[in-house]
């Protein structure tokens, strides 16, 4: 037989509260934020994958082509 808890009403979610909302503003300012594009994230993207590279040509220079060619 299952068990109830008699707790469970008692529950109140934080979404109820304004201020735990994520966006307070309106549709207007919703278009203007999602017309700008997500510029952060692909600047982080850019970043990573120019560090990336800049590290794959240091080991290209540095390690690799003072060795030689093996065989």
């Amino acid at each position: 037989m299952p068990i109830t808890d008699d707790r469970e009403n008692d529950h109140v979610s934080s979404a109820v509260l304004p201020e735990n909302v994520g966006f307070h503003g309106c549709q207007e300012d919703l278009r203007k934020i999602v017309a700008a594009g997500p510029r952060g994230a692909v600047a982080v993207a850019g970043l990573a994958v120019g560090l990336l590279l800049v590290i794959w040509f240091a080991f290209l220079i540095f390690v690799f082509l003072p060795r030689g060619a093996i065989g």
